[in-house]
């Protein structure tokens, strides 16, 4: 038997933030949002995406850099409103 940790009002910002930072994902250029993906959300470290792209390891670090700032940029807000509560 398990017990939902999550009050439903944190289940409905955790679903809201879920869905906005996907939406902020779908934003990025492919490149960065593929190479975004597989490091944070499946693990795969910064050198195996470029082995299995077959691209140059620094062009791949560029990529998740410019991706992390332009998430950044575009989800300053939430983490504004998160703290200013």
């Amino acid at each position: 038997f398990l017990v939902d940790p999550y009050t439903p009002e944190e289940a409905y910002w955790r679903a809201e933030f879920w869905e906005i930072f996907y939406e902020a994902l779908e934003q990025l250029p492919e490149n960065q949002r593929i190479v975004f993906m597989q490091h944070e959300l499946e693990g795969l470290t910064l050198r195996e995406i470029a082995t299995r792209s077959q691209t140059n390891l620094k062009t791949i670090i560029s990529r998740k850099g410019y991706a992390v700032r332009r998430l950044r940029e575009n989800l300053q807000y939430l983490f504004d409103e998160f703290f200013e509560n």
